[in-house]
């Protein structure tokens, strides 16, 4: 059984140091001229109306807002107390983690997390303070949200992805 407890935290800690780099930060000079694209791209991106109120729903509708992009990795939710599996993007500087949690069954790790997140936007794991983490406002899902881009049209972006995510589903 502690062989078990210390695989995972050793998986976890390898988890963590992938989720500090840098990203990507990939530079496209031609930014300007893609503009009317991406403004088209979000005139047609799905509305939250139009997914479930789902982890696959809230992934999909981050994906048309064009706030996440990228293939999902798999990744272990249960660390967290959340649901067995999150997934995580990483893309054009913007890297970013979504965890649905049981709220009709919430563990004692969940609990924890969900307050120290609720309290002061960060938790520990493994030793480590993860930053940049905010709960929905229906309180079902979690994501960890960084852009390592620092311009103005960067951060405004994270805020509105803010925002997107807390908002999504809070009926």
């Amino acid at each position: 059984m502690k062989k078990r407890i210390l695989a995972a935290l050793a998986a976890a800690a390898a988890a963590l140091s992938l989720l500090s780099a840098c990203g990507e930060g990939v530079v496209d000079p031609n930014a300007a001229s893609n503009q009317s694209a991406v403004s088209e791209a979000v005139s047609s991106a799905l509305q939250e109306s139009d997914v479930e109120d789902s982890l696959s729903g809230l992934e999909s509708y981050m994906l048309s807002q064009g706030y996440i992009s990228g293939a999902a990795a798999q990744m272990n939710g249960s660390l967290i107390g959340a649901l067995e599996e999150g997934h995580r993007y990483v893309a054009n500087g913007v890297t970013a983690e979504f965890y649905q949690y049981d709220l009709e069954n919430l563990s004692d790790t969940a609990n924890a997390v969900r307050a120290s997140v609720e309290e002061n936007g960060t938790f520990e794991i493994v030793g480590q303070t993860i930053s940049g983490v905010y709960l929905s406002d229906s309180g079902k899902y979690l994501m960890i949200y960084q852009n390592s881009a620092a311009d103005k049209e960067s951060q405004a972006k994270t805020q509105a992805a803010i925002e997107a995510f807390q908002s999504f589903k809070s009926e």
